[in-house]
């Protein structure tokens, strides 16, 4: 039986790409540090940390870090559910500033603050829940879902100023992530229990998504190839306009003359959709506060400033990239002092590191890393010993944490 050229044809196309591939993963695997991927869709949270996920996090030339998830998800240490008698417990929300992906994990300020905690306070247990791209309505979210089976006694949110944009659904638009919604006036939209309302989200990864999901998890050379489409909004835009991938170019961090970004939360004047996202956030810290309450825990709040506020010439440099910034008022310390009125006018514990940050600047090792921004390991060691007493203070007493858990399991029978 003679074979059709046309067959014959495609049968050398497929063979040619396979073999493509194999070169590319084996070319990537031998010479190319690709980061593992971590996170898997999850119906409260939107993406939440594989199970115990061993892999490793990298930025080439920058940070290679080796990372494994514990049981439920999150790059700490197991802890189980219950807590053993006579533990107090404090639970971290926070994106990747508390995740940490760029130092090993004992270097990360969750573990070093726990362990100068326990220099004044004997029997605390620090749980870290901490995932990268969280903003403030997924980590009350976070806390509902999996936080409070923790049993906290005091919940600590570590916020930094992109939290605002992720808790905007105009500004951030992703549709397999749940964002708080508006009401007509802007604030915080409420059901009729009370509680935040959120959009609805889906696992929409893409019309590849049975493929691309096990490559995304197996494949090297697809984790590299991802990699520099995500650097590529030109890519990435004819990718989204073929369907091919369903999650829309991010347009909140590529700058241009009249939109400055995630830099817009320093602008003096907000625009109307950075202005919602402010009221979804502060209204969203308030209900976290609340949440927290329920159950008998303690709420209080890091402000955690990012490397453009600390270092002046990173903003200076920033300032010449972003088309038409210099020419409009801002003012780097507005996010911690709104911040900061605002959580004191609604009675929640807060500290901004801000200050102490910038004193210890010019004297301490790089507190950022250089072309990444997040803490280093002296960031970490430096956030871990200016929250230690202030995080400790906050720790209700062993009988005021029992009390309080027996009423608050009295009022949610």
């Amino acid at each position: 039986m003679r074979i059709s050229k046309t067959l014959l044809g495609l049968v050398v196309a497929v063979v040619g790409v396979l073999f493509g591939a194999l070169a590319l993963e084996m070319a990537v695997r031998a010479a190319v540090p690709v980061s593992d991927f971590f996170y898997e869709f999850d119906p409260y949270v939107g993406l939440k940390g594989v199970p115990n996920k061993h892999g490793r996090a990298v930025k080439r030339g920058i940070f290679d870090t080796a990372v494994v998830m514990n049981s439920h998800g999150f790059r700490d240490r197991e802890h189980a559910y219950q807590k053993a008698p006579g533990t107090r417990r404090v639970a971290l929300l926070g994106d990747s500033f508390i995740e940490a992906l760029q130092v090993p994990l004992e270097s990360s300020v969750t573990p070093l603050l726990e362990a100068k905690i326990r220099e004044r306070v004997a029997g605390v247990e620090l749980i870290n829940l901490g995932l990268s791209g969280f903003g403030t309505g997924r980590e009350y979210l976070m806390l509902r879902e999996y936080g409070l089976r923790y049993e906290p006694d005091l919940v600590v949110m570590f916020f930094v100023g992109n939290d605002i944009s992720d808790n905007s659904r105009r500004l951030h638009g992703k549709p397999f992530l749940p964002y708080p919604v508006p009401a007509p006036d802007g604030s915080l939209a409420r059901d009729a229990n009370g509680q935040p309302r959120f959009s609805a989200f889906a696992d929409t990864t893409s019309r590849l998504g049975p493929v691309a999901s096990y490559l995304r998890v197996h494949s090297k050379g697809y984790r590299a190839l991802r990699e520099a489409i995500d650097s590529s909004s030109a890519v990435n835009g004819l990718l989204y306009r073929l369907g091919l991938m369903s999650t829309p170019p991010e347009q909140i961090n590529r700058p241009s003359a009249s939109n400055f970004g995630f830099y817009e939360i320093y602008r003096l004047n907000p625009t109307p959709a950075w202005a919602e996202a402010w009221s979804l956030t502060e209204g969203m810290l308030v209900a976290t506060r609340d949440l927290a309450a329920s159950r008998g825990a303690h709420f209080a709040v890091v402000l955690v400033p990012s490397a453009w506020e600390v270092y002046p010439d990173v903003w200076e440099k920033i300032k010449t990239t972003v088309p038409g910034m210099a020419d409009v008022p801002m003012d780097l310390t507005l996010p911690s002092r709104r911040l900061g009125k605002f959580l004191a006018a609604h009675d929640i514990p807060y500290v901004s590191l801000l200050d102490d940050f910038r004193a210890r600047a010019g004297t301490s090792p790089a507190l950022y890393v250089v072309g990444d921004a997040h803490w280093t390991a002296a960031g970490h060691r430096l956030a871990s010993e200016l929250l230690a007493d202030r995080v400790a203070d906050l720790i209700p007493s062993a009988g005021a944490a029992a009390e309080r858990a027996a009423k608050s399991k009295g009022v949610n029978r």
